[in-house]
């Protein structure tokens, strides 16, 4: 702005706030119920495919399968528009989820590890419970 231009007066600056997005928009109910489904099925599929002993290529094939559903999340909070910033600790969570998806991972791809069913609970519980803080932490408002 140039000094001979006048500044914008106090209503034109509150009409201009009024159009600004929101960036604190929740979390719908459809989105919700999503993630709950998706935490479920992550949960209940890695259980099931160390239950079962998968081959090397089907245990990969699961593997995949729940790193796509994880970032598949990621990706629609880092592209959904008028959505807030991730914080430090959503960050964390999710970068938790994802790093933490290798203790189930283990048992799906090398076959090794435990074969117990406590075993495979706390194995799947693990990186659904990380995904599960930063699916609440990226809707609490």
């Amino acid at each position: 702005m140039k000094h001979d231009e006048s500044r914008p007066g106090a209503a034109d600056q509150l009409a201009a706030i009024a159009t600004a997005p929101d960036l604190s928009r929740p979390a719908s109910v459809r989105e919700r119920a999503a993630g709950l489904a998706t935490l479920a099925v992550l949960y209940v599929g890695l259980v099931v495919a160390m239950e079962c002993d998968l081959p090397r290529p089907a245990g990969i094939a699961v593997f995949v399968a729940a790193l796509a559903l994880l970032l598949a999340w990621n990706n629609h909070h880092d592209g959904a528009a008028r959505r807030r910033p991730q914080t430090r600790a959503e960050n964390a969570a999710r970068f938790a989820a994802v790093c933490l998806l290798a203790i189930p991972g283990v048992d799906l791809v090398f076959g090794e590890g435990p074969g117990t069913l406590v075993a495979h609970l706390v194995a799947a519980a693990v990186p659904t419970a990380a995904a599960a803080v930063y699916l609440v932490l990226r809707w609490k408002r």
